[in-house]
C-alpha cells in the first residue's frame, strides 16, 4: 500500500511540475514577443512621424513594412517561430498584431494540444 501511494504521489509531484514548465514557457514566449513588437514599434516611431509628415502612402507603406519586418527577424533572433501571415502591421497608427500558437502536447512532429496566444500593441505618433 505504501509503495502505491508513493507511486500516485510521485506521478502527481511530476504532473504539477510538467503543468507549471507549460505555464512559465508560455509565458516567457508572451513576454518575449510582447517586448519585440514594443521594441520594432519605438524603432520606427520617428521614422512614421516623417512618414506622416510627408503625407505620402509610399513612405507610410515603408514604415510599416520595416516594422513588420524587424518583428519577424527579432522573433528569429530570440528563436520564437510564428508564420509570417500572423504578422499584422497597419499604417494609420502603426498598429502591430502577432499570433502565434504554444505548443503543449507534441506527437511525432505534430502539435496535438496548442495554447493560441496573440499580442496587440500600437503606437500613435506625437503631433
Amino acid at each position: 500500500m505504501r509503495l502505491r501511494a508513493f507511486v500516485f504521489w510521485l506521478l502527481v509531484v511530476a504532473a504539477l511540475a510538467w503543468i507549471g514548465q507549460t505555464i512559465a514557457l508560455a509565458g516567457w514566449s508572451y513576454f518575449v514577443t510582447q517586448e519585440l513588437v514594443e521594441r520594432a514599434l519605438r524603432e520606427v516611431s520617428a521614422r512614421q512621424r516623417a512618414a506622416m509628415s510627408l503625407g505620402t502612402l509610399k513612405a507610410r507603406d515603408e514604415v510599416t513594412t520595416d516594422a513588420r519586418n524587424s518583428i519577424l527577424l527579432a522573433a528569429r533572433r530570440d528563436g520564437l517561430s510564428f508564420e509570417d501571415v500572423f504578422v499584422d502591421v497597419t499604417p494609420s497608427a502603426i498598429s502591430a498584431t502577432v499570433r502565434w500558437s504554444y505548443p503543449v502536447v507534441t506527437y511525432e512532429g505534430r502539435e496535438l494540444l496548442v495554447i493560441p496566444m496573440s499580442v496587440h500593441r500600437s503606437s500613435v505618433p506625437a503631433p
